[in-house]
């Protein structure tokens, strides 16, 4: 048997943790990953040192991340009446946002990490958990 005693146990930790990593995070695991406003002056290098600051480059780089520049209640909004559900777990902004993404130059994703910046007006799609967001969609643009 494969999956006996310790080795389905193991299996079903595993498959629970994939499955709740998804859209598991709290709003504050968002705020951390994905809310900066006012845009931070923090120099040259934004994403570099952004990325750094909040804890996306160890173990290993974040290949991928968006900061999103407006105040909290225009975000929490899109979870109510300022987002249009595109799925059953999934609300797209009514209005742009200014957004800054980082995208990994290369493809290590060992540090140190070098990312490239592109900041824009664009729609926001994000999952929602009892009114707040908790996970930004990088795959929406």
């Amino acid at each position: 048997m494969l999956f006996k005693g310790f080795g389905l146990g193991l299996f079903i930790v595993v498959a629970a943790v994939t499955i709740l990593s998804t859209f598991g995070q709290t709003y504050e695991d968002f705020l951390t990953k994905h809310y900066d406003n006012p845009k931070s002056n923090v120099g040259n290098r934004y994403c570099n040192k952004m990325m750094q600051r909040r804890g996306m480059t160890k173990p290993k780089c974040k290949e991928v991340n968006s900061f999103i520049h407006t105040i909290k209640n225009n975000i929490i909004a899109v979870c109510g009446t300022g987002g249009k559900a595109i799925d059953d777990k999934l609300r797209r902004s009514k209005q742009q946002f200014q957004v800054t993404t980082c995208k990994m130059k290369g493809s290590s994703t060992r540090p140190p990490c070098d990312y490239r910046e592109n900041t824009s007006l664009r729609y926001i799609v994000i999952a929602c958990e009892n009114g707040l967001p908790v996970h930004y969609e990088e795959g929406h643009i």
